[in-house]
């Protein structure tokens, strides 16, 4: 059963972080559930995610972070969940089931392809390449990993079952650094239809910043 939750008040959060790789899950399901807020950029370059500032919003001094009003929040899943919870919203999920499938697949793509997949795009912002062994290593788990969720999206719509949910923001943010490494997901069909189809959500969209707020 789904509780109850008054007006969501907007006005004070802020989420720290670019509009890419695991950052883009919080501005992607602010977008989905319409939730207005202001964004804020953190510049590596200069050093701010190291900045006395920043670390008290994530003393990891990553990104997203969350601000709204005096509450801080970080890692990209749990202000997905925050944000869909304060809203109530069912982005998590129509039902208990579709909202623990939906988890399940987040929690998944989290711990098992997303490092493999990091690991390869890592000379995109490391400029080091990669030792040959590494390398073949990480191919060699995301093409462990990734027949699993193509024999699953070769069954069904979303990861959570029939609808869209955060468990297809989480799972495709994930595999989304394949695109950093150049790895080609082509040779999942089921797979790619998928990224086709969530990616060409005027939510995804906006959240890129490719169409107007």
């Amino acid at each position: 059963m789904r509780y109850s939750k008054p007006p969501m008040t907007t006005s004070s959060i802020k989420i720290y972080g670019p509009r890419s790789g695991s950052a883009l899950r919080a501005h992607w399901v602010a977008a989905e559930i319409g939730v207005p807020y202001e964004t804020v950029s953190v510049d590596f370059s200069k050093g701010e995610h190291r900045s006395d500032q920043y670390r008290q919003i994530n003393p990891m001094g990553q990104v997203p972070a969350l601000v709204d009003g005096d509450f801080t929040l970080a890692e990209s899943m749990a202000i997905a969940s925050y944000l869909i919870d304060k809203a109530g919203s069912d982005l998590g999920g129509k039902s208990p089931q579709e909202r623990a499938r939906a988890w399940q697949w987040s929690l998944w793509a989290a711990l098992n392809p997303h490092p493999h997949l990091a690991t390869l795009g890592s000379p995109k912002w490391t400029g080091q390449p990669l030792a040959a062994e590494v390398e073949a290593a990480a191919k060699a788990g995301v093409a462990r990993f990734l027949p699993v969720l193509e024999a699953h999206l070769q069954r069904h719509s979303f990861v959570a079952g029939t609808h869209f949910s955060v468990g297809d923001i989480n799972v495709s943010c994930a595999l989304g650094y394949a695109a950093l490494s150049g790895y080609d997901l082509s040779i999942y069909p089921a797979i790619t239809a998928w990224m086709g189809k969530v990616m060409s959500r005027p939510a995804f969209l906006k959240a890129k910043g490719e169409v107007a707020a």
